[in-house]
């Protein structure tokens, strides 16, 4: 889908407003609908003598992209380019480029379009080229419900045919081909399918093994699991051994009412409202977001697709309802269009009953009468959105230029609501306009900025130039695929040290605990500082700035993290040998000062110059010139070591890692960033170079490094135990003695697989997608 952004002209207007000083103005006013109204009647005189309605720039915007609206649309005459491109790649066997092709047709093709029966059927011609049968049999269902032409039916039958009988599913093919000798067909025709039903009776006389058809959908094979002592009948989607709680220091909070161990499921929420990213919208499924291979278009627009009709007809009647044709608009305002979600599912009439819900003295907000929470008890509908509008937005904490930003952008989306759905007509129209729209989203889109989850897909990255090890010797991040919105996961408190952990089985937030908890223990969540991967000043700064506190958890506070923080980030002191860390720029800034002052730390300027504090002799002292080398002379070789790496010249590559790794351990510490780094990049080129051996050396380093690190039941440290099973089976297989190894590889694999049975449960491998 082509993306357009509205940031540039909402800073364009937030200029105006404060060099005019109609921010003051709009300060003023106390309440969401106060500010939404003031700036729907602003005039501002900008310059002297330019007046800029800000009603008027905004409605412009929507002029311009209300425009785009038809182009977002089916295109009966682009579908059929579509087709004559997918039908040439596959002529050529081009199977990627046909399928692709294909799929562009489908989502192009209006729904009684003749082209749509014919796209499917060429589509399933390409992935029985493919060998991907199941796939195939499901497209030509799909032709045929759509109304594949009578006189190609013995094309269907010929292919379904071929496709059971690849499978192995022998009565299937024969009931394909009788149906095929059942047609009338011309003389011609008949000759042609004869020969090609006599080629696959033939096959099933000794039929071959059905080949592995892999199962796209992870929503397929994975199981939600359930929670440990069961659910809470006062919290939905939380164990009943933890419970909610409120008091003046923690606000909200959830608290442990048993002994929970570790390991065990204490939440499984589904989302109250899902927000896909713009970029995945044509590759996943709207409704569930699982990758969709064969994608289902919607009936409507070129914009969105599904997996399966199940969830074709499950997002028509939910929120696309209302967002059809108008997705390039609403996700012009970012996050913002979450907001519009949360109100869609509320609709109009829940939404003003629980604005205008007077809450009881002593009743925890966001609970019903009954004490539920998030539709607990008798809770329901009500309930669940209740939770929601009783998240914290914490508008007076934003600043002036935020609280503006949100305004814009709610009244963008309401205005688009208003023109261009009935959504108003459908809640009721009592009480209802665009600036009372626009104050409820504007107060949603506030929550979102404290509350929204990301949703997220472990990912592998290999390498480069690391050959058939590239699988494994890689960097494993967490691929953003949405963001939604969990209330019941957001009653957790923030911790840079959380004793919890998240995953995600399609939109289903699973949280299992990743350390025991006694009863009277607070759970914790990270709401994304971890003291693990940022330094104290990093997160506190990141805290301060979106969520609005100071932490004040233990990494953040208690010596000993500290000390283990200067570590991670240290140098070894010149004067005792101790830990010393830089002070006096941002973090590593002393590092990066001399590697662009080529070593002299004269020469980085006077805003970039950093000094070194040691926290055993205390001493405060500059780099000195040997240091200075030293640290340009690492960089260097990490840098030239990548770029060897990346070209395939492996021999090179360990020899300047070789080096990098000698000329850093006379200077940083050894479980400095930088020495894990330059580690880790030499096993890397030991195993492309083949010298298995040596390379377990180094992998047993970075292990130790990273269980030091992140500890001894961290997913990171699984990764690192999950790169060091290939090397000990590569190492086995490469010397005269592999028995050896065995006990080794064996006792390493069974940790892996108790860390992220832990982490992610039994079904870990199909949720990392490991064989």
């Amino acid at each position: 889908m082509e993306t357009f952004n509205c940031q540039p002209l909402l800073d364009r207007l937030t200029l105006v407003m404060v060099r005019t000083g109609a921010l003051r103005e709009f300060c003023k006013r106390d309440t969401p609908l106060g500010k939404i109204r003031y700036l729907l009647e602003a005039q501002v005189l900008f310059e002297g003598d330019y007046r800029i309605s800000i009603r008027e720039e905004l409605e412009n915007l929507l002029g311009v992209l209300y425009e785009r609206c038809a182009d977002h649309g089916k295109c009966e005459a682009a579908a059929v380019q579509a087709k004559t491109r997918g039908s040439k790649a596959y002529m050529k066997k081009q199977d990627s480029e046909a399928l692709r092709c294909y799929n562009e047709c489908l989502q192009l093709a209006p729904p009684a379009s003749p082209t749509l029966p014919l796209a499917y059927a060429n589509r399933s011609a390409v992935l029985v080229q493919m060998a991907r049968y199941k796939d195939a049999l499901c497209d030509l269902d799909r032709a045929e419900s759509v109304g594949y032409p009578l006189s190609l039916r013995h094309k269907v039958f010929i292919r379904r045919a071929k496709c059971h009988a690849a499978l192995g599913q022998i009565t299937q093919a024969r009931e394909a081909l009788q149906l095929l000798r059942h047609l009338d067909l011309t003389p011609e025709c008949r000759e042609k399918c004869e020969k090609e039903a006599s080629e696959i009776e033939s096959s099933l006389i000794n039929p071959p093994s059905p080949p592995h058809q892999p199962t796209h959908a992870a929503k397929d094979t994975l199981v939600v699991p359930d929670l440990v002592c069961g659910e809470s009948t006062s919290v939905k989607y939380m164990t009943s051994a933890f419970e909610m709680r409120e008091n003046e220091k923690f606000g909200r909070h959830v608290v442990a009412v048993e002994d929970v161990g570790r390991g065990s499921v204490v939440f499984t929420e589904k989302p109250y409202a899902v927000l896909l990213l713009p970029d995945l919208l044509t590759s996943h499924c709207l409704t569930c977001l699982a990758p969709a291979p064969l994608p289902l278009p919607c009936g409507g627009c070129r914009d969105v697709v599904y997996c399966s009709e199940e969830c074709r007809v499950e997002g028509m009647q939910g929120c696309h309802h209302y967002e059809c044709r108008l997705l390039h608009l609403l996700s012009s305002v970012g996050i913002a269009h979450l907001a519009l979600r949360i109100l869609l599912v509320a609709g109009w009439n829940t939404y003003a009953k629980i604005r205008d819900e007077k809450i009881d003295k002593g009743r925890v907000a966001g609970t019903g009468d009954g004490g539920g929470y998030n539709g607990a008890g008798r809770g329901g509908a009500e309930g669940r959105y209740r939770a929601v509008y009783h998240l914290m937005p914490h508008l007076g904490s934003c600043s002036p230029e935020d609280q503006l930003q949100y305004c814009l952008a709610s009244i963008i989306l309401a205005k688009t609501l208003s023109d261009k759905t009935a959504f108003l007509t459908h809640g009721g129209g009592v009480g209802w306009s665009v600036d009372s729209l626009a104050a409820a989203l504007m107060r949603h889109v506030a929550q979102l900025v404290s509350n929204a989850h990301a949703i997220t897909r472990v990912e592998r990255v290999a390498a480069e130039g690391q050959g058939s090890l590239g699988k494994r010797l890689e960097e494993v991040q967490q691929r953003r695929v949405a963001s939604a919105i969990y209330p019941t996961a957001s009653l957790m408190n923030h911790s840079c040290k959380p004793n919890i952990i998240n995953s995600f089985i399609g939109d289903m937030l699973v949280i299992r605990t990743i350390e025991d908890v006694k009863a009277g223990d607070q759970i914790f969540n990270c709401y994304g500082p971890h003291y693990c991967r940022q330094t104290r000043e990093e997160r506190q700064e990141a805290l301060k700035q979106q969520y609005f506190f100071t932490c004040k958890c233990p990494p953040c506070t208690q010596p000993q993290y500290m000390r283990k923080e200067a570590v991670w980030n240290g140098i070894q002191c010149e004067s005792c040998g101790g830990v010393a860390s830089w002070v006096g720029g941002d973090e590593n800034g002393g590092e990066e000062d001399l590697e662009r002052s080529g070593g002299d730390p004269e020469r980085g300027g006077e805003e970039r110059r950093s000094a070194l504090f040691c926290i055993h002799c205390h001493k405060l002292q500059g780099p000195s010139a040997f240091l200075s080398q030293v640290t340009a002379k690492v960089s260097s070789l990490l840098e030239a070591g990548d770029a060897a790496l990346k070209r395939g010249d492996a021999g090179q590559a360990v020899e300047l890692f070789r080096a990098g790794v000698g000329a850093g351990a006379g200077v940083y510490q050894r479980g400095s960033a930088t020495m894990v780094r330059l580690r880790d990049r030499f096993a890397a080129a030991l195993a492309a170079h083949g010298e298995y051996v040596e390379c377990c050396d180094e992998v047993r380093e970075c292990v130790g490094l990273t269980e030091t690190r992140y500890g001894p039941h961290s997913v990171e440290l699984a990764h690192e135990l999950l790169k060091f099973t290939d090397v000990l089976a590569l190492a086995a297989a490469a010397c005269e003695n592999p028995a050896k190894y065995d006990e080794e590889l064996k006792a390493v694999r069974k940790r892996v697989d108790g860390i992220f049975t832990l982490n992610y449960g039994p079904q870990w491998k199909v949720y990392l997608a490991t064989e």
